[in-house]
């Protein structure tokens, strides 16, 4: 059971100022019964833990790591923010790599939408314009494209791009809800924007304002769930591949926050539904990855699967789980979580041979104004 828990005594005691020695005067024990505590090596027995959690003002599950003592409350992932995204370039590119496949968005401007003459797009959350720069290389000659994001890093690496490709785009850095625009467009759209807001109703009323009359609405984002099931790896147990080990509580505390809505994929449609939006259709991204060792970049798709499901993390254990506690899950659960996605990886690394399919789950959510 000790394994399990995790004493948060140097913690509070470090937090309060006081010594080893002073705590240990506090209960009539000694300072090395104290260390031994700290450290691990022995564990208070129940009448001194019920002194303890009084002491330092905390519930006995907190003392014992069972619980978040986070002192702030719950902790925002900011993901909704330019500070969080100004860092996140490199993250982006890896994603889009390996989020479609090139002639489905050719597929769906031929086949679905059935776009013949030259339109206007506006992207909200644009990034870099990824999206901008696969959809102009099969719009009609004329269409345009105008990315709107609030990061300048990535509106200026997007800038770049297009200069590069001899591709005329305008990038403009606000925020989405208040973005303001003479102009209506023919197709607005956003891509995993909706799944960092806590609502996705002011969104979708901004890309409605922004829409001429019959335009298209279009909205695009991953679902978790689909997504943590659309893991295979070779010589690993697939059911426990798909264990979630507490997820759900923490897309829950996510959303119920008003941080992220991890199932803003499946409710898309039906949001646009309940604003107005008509001939709404929903498709799934036909993007499926096959990694295996033969390919060059084995390596790095196998690392951005572990990243992109936050399998492994670089920071410490202890804070990583102090996160996910923070976030709705008990000790049990994170510690769980956190030892799954190092077996995974211990796994990968010692079968560097293996091979993995992983389907993301990004649904394509469309209407017309």
């Amino acid at each position: 059971m000790q394994k399990k828990l995790n004493l948060q005594l140097a913690y509070l005691r470090k937090k309060k100022g006081i010594t080893q020695q002073t705590l240990a005067e506090v209960l009539g024990t000694s300072y090395q019964n104290i260390s031994k505590w700290e450290n691990g090596i022995t564990m208070p027995d129940l009448t001194t833990l019920l002194v303890l959690s009084e002491y330092f003002g905390v519930t006995t599950d907190q003392l014992l790591g069972l619980t978040s003592i986070q002192e702030d409350g719950y902790l925002e992932e900011k993901t909704d923010t330019d500070e969080f995204w100004n860092e996140k370039l490199p993250y982006l590119i890896r994603q889009q790599k390996i989020s479609w496949n090139e002639d489905y968005f050719e597929f769906l401007i031929k086949n679905v939408w059935g776009i013949k003459e030259p339109v206007d797009v506006l992207d909200l959350g644009c990034g870099y314009g990824y999206i901008g720069l696969s959809l102009l290389q099969y719009l009609p000659e004329g269409s345009t494209y105008t990315g709107v994001d609030f990061s300048a890093n990535l509106l200026q690496y997007g800038e770049k791009l297009f200069r590069e490709k001899q591709l005329s785009a305008a990038f403009i850095q606000a925020d989405i809800l208040s973005y303001q625009s003479s102009k209506s467009y023919d197709i607005t759209m956003c891509q995993g924007v909706l799944r960092h807001q806590g609502t996705s109703e002011p969104i979708l009323k901004k890309m409605m304002e922004l829409t001429k009359k019959n335009g298209l609405i279009v909205s695009m984002d991953i679902n978790r769930e689909i997504e943590l099931d659309g893991i295979y790896i070779e010589g690993m147990n697939y059911q426990k591949l798909c264990n979630r080990n507490g997820s759900r509580k923490h897309w829950l505390a996510e959303y119920e926050n008003g941080d992220r809505d991890y199932a803003a994929a499946m409710r898309s449609a039906h949001r646009m539904h309940q604003l107005g939006i008509r001939n709404i259709e929903v498709r799934l991204n036909d993007k499926v990855s096959f990694f295996s060792p033969d390919q060059a970049d084995y390596e790095e798709n196998i690392n951005n699967m572990m990243e992109f499901n936050s399998l492994w993390y670089k920071e410490p254990e202890q804070d990583v789980i102090e996160r996910l506690m923070n976030h709705g899950m008990t000790r049990i659960e994170a510690l769980a979580y956190y030892q799954r996605g190092q077996e995974i990886n211990d796994f990968l690394k010692d079968n560097p041979k293996t091979t993995v399919t992983w389907l993301r789950g990004k649904l394509i959510t469309f209407g017309r104004k």
